[in-house]
């Protein structure tokens, strides 16, 4: 067999080992494909496609099979055992043995993947530090969400008591918040008497006081003395409290 450099494996106990060996197209389909294992500096053949039989070891777990489309013996070794440990190959053979692939096979003990103390002392840091920054991360947007729904609700309140100082300050006088005071006056005060009208939009409770500012530019000129006030609400404030 000509010499190769193998290909290194790695497996434990139990697993499976899967190989396939390319051929050339030269290769015909009858021609012989065998699985080997080097030993003692010569090789014992392990199963071959000579014959249906000799297509699987003796105990099953070794098995080759040769597809003639694809140029391709393809070799399963299952429930390995560290005595599978060794050097395999796979060849053809016309007029001589042509070696395909070479494998160096490691089977170890399910015992040596466990980790260390060490190694698992580390993996435990490694999971405390994770969830200390998560927390301080679910933490920091906690915070974060608090402040800026204080911020929202002191907006509101700055937002309605600008509105409140606004509506009071007009010049006509208003007598409640969110009501618009209208002021009819006649074209010549010596025409006639001048009015003051108020309409309140929202309806005020009938406990609460209302009050009617005039301002001195609104009286008219020629008047001492204020003939009538009236105040209607277009409808009822609140049913049952009139």
């Amino acid at each position: 067999l000509q010499g190769q450099t193998p290909e290194a494996q790695r497996r434990r106990e139990g697993d499976t080992l899967y190989v396939q060996c390319p051929y050339t197209a030269q290769t015909e389909y009858w021609q012989s494909k065998y699985w080997g294992l080097q030993r003692d500096g010569g090789w014992i053949d392990i199963v071959n496609t000579n014959y249906e039989y000799n297509k699987k070891s003796k105990d099953g777990r070794i098995k080759i099979k040769d597809n003639s489309t694809n140029k391709t013996v393809s070799i399963t070794m299952t429930d390995l055992k560290a005595e599978d440990s060794g050097t395999y190959f796979c060849a053809t053979y016309y007029s001589g043995y042509v070696q395909l692939r070479t494998i160096s096979l490691n089977v170890f003990k399910g015992e040596y993947l466990y980790p260390t103390q060490s190694q698992a002392f580390s993996n435990g840091n490694t999971f405390i530090i994770l969830t200390v920054v998560l927390l301080l991360l679910l933490l920091l947007a906690l915070v974060t969400s608090i402040a800026l729904g204080v911020r929202y609700y002191k907006l509101l309140g700055r937002t309605g008591n600008r509105e409140a100082e606004d509506t009071s300050d007009r010049p006509e006088g208003s007598a409640w918040p969110g009501s618009s005071g209208r002021r009819e006056s006649a074209q010549d005060d010596s025409k006639g008497t001048a009015y003051i009208n108020l309409d309140v939009q929202s309806h005020a409770s009938p406990e609460d006081s209302l009050y009617c500012n005039v301002e001195p530019s609104q009286a008219p000129r020629n008047s001492q003395r204020v003939e009538y006030a009236v105040i209607a609400f277009s409808q009822s404030p609140r049913k049952g409290r009139e």
